[in-house]
């Protein structure tokens, strides 16, 4: 008897440990008062003015410090996963917000409904770069951008106030392409379908 007693209360807590070792954070600049994602030059919108509704928030993390790994990105747009230190797309609940999310109706600031789960322990440093999109993901949006790297420690998911991103983030714009290289790119797409067309 004392011995199942014993087997089972070891069983709860090995079943229960592993959801308080794990870290969080969320994607939240809303309650920190920014920094802001504003709208960079040529976009048509006034320079500096906070992303509207219709963009996304997301991170690329890493584990530990490696932000001595990763390389520039002059361009401000490239895929964080390309400029090396490991960094990789964060997925799942918490991963992605919304701008301008009614009923904050906030220009340039986003709030993650669920915090994001971290696989290492709270306490844990880890590398972010936040982006932001117009369109259904980073990778396949033309308009984008994403912040320098910056570092931050996981929380508990019992906390009552985890760290936010916003607490640490640097603010940053999307950078709008020159018209010459949105012409020049027009101009291949267009010399590829005239290929394939002769091809056929």
């Amino acid at each position: 008897m004392k011995k199942s007693i014993l087997l089972a209360t070891i069983g709860l807590a090995v079943s229960v440990a592993p959801s308080f070792g794990l870290g969080y954070i969320v994607m939240d600049n809303y309650n920190t008062g920014g920094p802001d994602v504003t709208y960079g030059p040529g976009s048509g919108v006034l320079t500096g003015q906070g992303l509207g509704a219709g963009w996304t928030a997301g991170l690329y993390f890493a584990q530990g410090d490696v932000r001595s790994s990763i390389g520039a990105d002059p361009t401000g747009f490239a895929n964080p996963s390309t400029l090396g230190g490991g960094l990789t797309l964060g997925t799942g609940p918490g991963s992605t917000a919304a701008f301008d999310l009614y009923p904050f109706d906030t220009p340039g600031e986003f709030l993650a409904s669920t915090g994001f789960q971290i696989n290492d322990n709270p306490g844990d440093t880890i590398t972010v770069m936040i982006v932001a999109y117009n369109g259904s993901s980073y990778a396949t949006s033309f308009d984008r951008g994403h912040s320098d790297p910056f570092t931050m420690i996981t929380s508990a998911n019992i906390s009552p106030d985890p760290n936010k991103v916003g607490d640490h983030m640097p603010g940053f714009s999307v950078p709008v392409p020159e018209p010459a290289t949105v012409a020049l790119g027009g101009l291949g797409l267009a010399a590829l379908l005239v290929c394939r067309r002769k091809q056929g």
